[in-house]
């Protein structure tokens, strides 16, 4: 029995601890100084890394279904949906310095029809869940 509460605690702690980094990975993106993040990649390198956006959503997703309705995470994800639609909106600025380097019209195209509104239904999700259990 001893030995079932243990590995029952243990896994309390790994679940905790994989949240916690979970986390720390979402929120690293509002920083766009820290190397290796989406927005790092987009702001910095002025690369779109889908493969780095998909890391995000998925760790996004992972994090609302293993935890309640977290207002910093929402907010990160809220601010990346206005920032990397600045970000296309000044590449096609002539006058704008910006520009992203990997540009293309299938990239915004997908942006448009699948990441961003698959961030917006996981935020609408986890606001709804979010009042439902207040």
């Amino acid at each position: 029995m001893k030995g079932n509460l243990s590995k029952l605690q243990n896994e309390k702690g790994l679940a905790a601890n994989m949240n916690r980094n979970l986390k720390i990975r979402i929120i690293n993106n509002k920083d766009d100084l820290v190397e290796g993040t989406f927005c790092y990649s987009l702001f910095e390198d002025a690369i779109f890394n889908s493969d780095l956006l998909n890391e995000l959503i998925s760790d996004s997703e992972c994090f609302f279904n293993n935890n309640e309705y977290d207002e910093e995470v929402a907010d990160v994800l809220s601010w990346l949906v206005k920032c990397v639609n600045q970000c296309f909106l000044s590449n096609g600025e002539k006058n704008d310095l910006y520009f992203i380097k990997n540009y293309s019209a299938e990239m915004e195209s997908k942006w448009n029809d699948y990441w961003e509104p698959k961030i917006k239904k996981l935020l609408e999700k986890n606001i709804m869940s979010s009042k439902s259990s207040s």
